[in-house]
């Protein structure tokens, strides 16, 4: 295809998902040393499909799954496990020692990685027959000469990213969360076994009826150890979501991979690539200077902003390794009705009472003592009483922190209007003589007594019942179902996520 505008092939082989090797000012492309003159046409599928129903060794070849650039993957059945695969095949124009290299390192890289988030590698081997059209190999032909280059791998029935694109459709929020975390698992397994994929998309994450994601496609990947820097005017990767470095021809490492990541999934959150244009060259200065744009606003912030990090355009700006990006993940996770209301909050105000009342019967002014000490303690170290830690509630700072002892005083102390509501209480029911009475009985301990006077007024006033709902009304109202001293102390009731 020499005389051809560059720029806009190169656009052309991003759209359709193929990954550019390299492009040169004469116009003519490679992959790998694979001439672009041959793509995919309607007469390779009718040549894949003519497979259909073939063995090869062990595997019963079904389907044909795709018909990309230089392979073909077919659907088959692995005979000797009686199980569900798919078998990866060279063209029969690219049965050349460059492009089967590439395979088998592809093949190697997939093999060396044991995470539920990469696609597993079961077999290598050859057809002992070139797939011309016919179901039987050729008399007299010997593998070695003529058997086209496979492999085995686990079967994916779910499909890739890239159909949601296709659709026109976006993925949900959370749902894109929960992806990002296993593909994090599975580049953090390649790091570790120091490997960089070098061209994550949405076309090579792949999606099982289960949920669970994993990543295909390692034909650009590259060891560690042997990655180099590449000769200007040449670029490795999917233009969409090469990182700046990719883009520069730079040496890479882990970080390029989850720049890759994160232009993936603002792609698939936001619908468009990060950065497109209608040239290949408009893509690449946008993933070297243009601002990341801003994803809807219905993305929540927190997902945002791990977005934002991934696409920085300095490789020291992003996570410094996958276990920090996979923190950050979880820490976006949505928070199921972070604020506790009302009724929760009165539930565990009425048995933090009842466990009082028990202290102050059994002890007197000691069991007050006890339980003042147990909410003070409680809410300065893990935000919950008893009863809070019951209900799966607990008070933070407004800012997620933990009390501490002295914010937990000053709560404890502007509680203590409770109190105040039960002496009120007893006064209008018994007079003065009645409080001091109630008092003398908790100093000299009658606790029989002492337990007849309060369930006579928890139960009979209703006095009580009023003040005690008007002492939490603001917390129905607000928005963030604070109290008076919640918002004097700073403080916030929250549901206790799992963690």
């Amino acid at each position: 295809m020499a005389g051809g505008d560059p720029a806009r092939m190169a656009l052309a082989d991003t759209l359709a998902g193929e990954p550019l090797v390299s492009v040169d000012g004469s116009g003519e492309r490679e992959r790998d040393g694979a001439p672009s003159a041959f793509p995919p046409r309607s007469s390779d599928r009718r040549q894949a499909e003519a497979l259909i129903g073939c063995q090869v060794d062990h595997f019963h070849i079904e389907s044909v799954l795709g018909v990309g650039g230089m392979g073909t993957v077919y659907g088959a059945q692995d005979t000797s496990l009686d199980r569900p695969v798919a078998l990866k095949m060279l063209r029969e124009v690219f049965r050349k020692p460059a492009h089967e290299e590439r395979l088998k390192r592809e093949a190697r890289a997939q093999a060396k990685l044991q995470s539920p988030h990469v696609v597993g590698i079961h077999y290598i081997g050859r057809t002992g027959f070139v797939p011309d059209g016919r179901s039987e190999p050729p008399p007299g032909a010997e593998p070695t000469e003529h058997g086209m280059l496979y492999f085995a791998m686990e079967r994916i029935d779910g499909g890739s990213l890239e159909a949601v694109l296709e659709r026109g459709e976006t993925l949900e929020p959370e749902v894109a969360r929960r992806m990002m975390l296993q593909i994090a698992r599975g580049l953090r397994a390649a790091h570790r076994a120091g490997i960089l994929h070098r061209d994550i998309k949405p076309s090579n994450i792949l999606r099982g009826a289960d949920g669970v994601v994993k990543i295909a496609d390692f034909g650009l990947a590259k060891p560690v150890s042997a990655e180099e820097s590449i000769h200007d005017g040449t670029l490795v990767g999917s233009p969409f979501y090469m990182s700046p470095e990719q883009c520069q021809g730079e040496t890479l490492d882990h970080r390029s991979d989850m720049y890759s990541l994160g232009a993936t999934f603002h792609h698939l959150l936001g619908g468009e690539p990060p950065f497109g244009g209608s040239s290949i060259m408009e893509v690449v200065q946008g993933h070297l200077g243009a601002p990341v744009p801003t994803l809807p606003p219905t993305i929540p912030p927190k997902l945002a902003r791990v977005i934002a990090r991934l696409l920085a355009k300095d490789p020291a700006d992003r996570y410094p390794d996958h276990d920090a990006l996979i923190d950050a993940l979880k820490a976006a996770a949505p928070e199921r009705a972070p604020y506790a209301g009302f009724w929760i909050r009165a539930t565990a105000t009425l048995l933090d009472t009842i466990v009082a009342g028990v202290l102050i019967a059994l002890l007197g002014w000691w069991g007050m003592i006890l339980h003042l000490v147990h909410v003070t303690a409680g809410h300065a170290t893990r935000g919950q009483t008893l009863a809070k830690y019951l209900l799966k509630i607990q008070v933070r700072r407004t800012d997620g922190h933990r009390l501490g002892w002295g914010r937990a005083l000053a709560r404890t102390v502007l509680s203590l209007w409770m109190p105040l509501v039960v002496g009120m209480a007893i006064f209008a029911a018994y007079g003065f003589d009645g409080v001091v009475t109630t008092i003398e009985q908790l100093r000299i301990g009658e606790a029989g007594r002492m337990q007849t006077v309060i369930l006579s007024l928890a139960l009979g006033n209703g006095l009580l019942s009023l003040l005690y709902g008007a002492g939490l009304a603001l917390a129905a109202f607000h928005p963030q179902k604070r109290s008076v001293h919640d918002l004097i102390t700073g403080t916030v009731v929250r549901y206790r996520l799992p963690s």
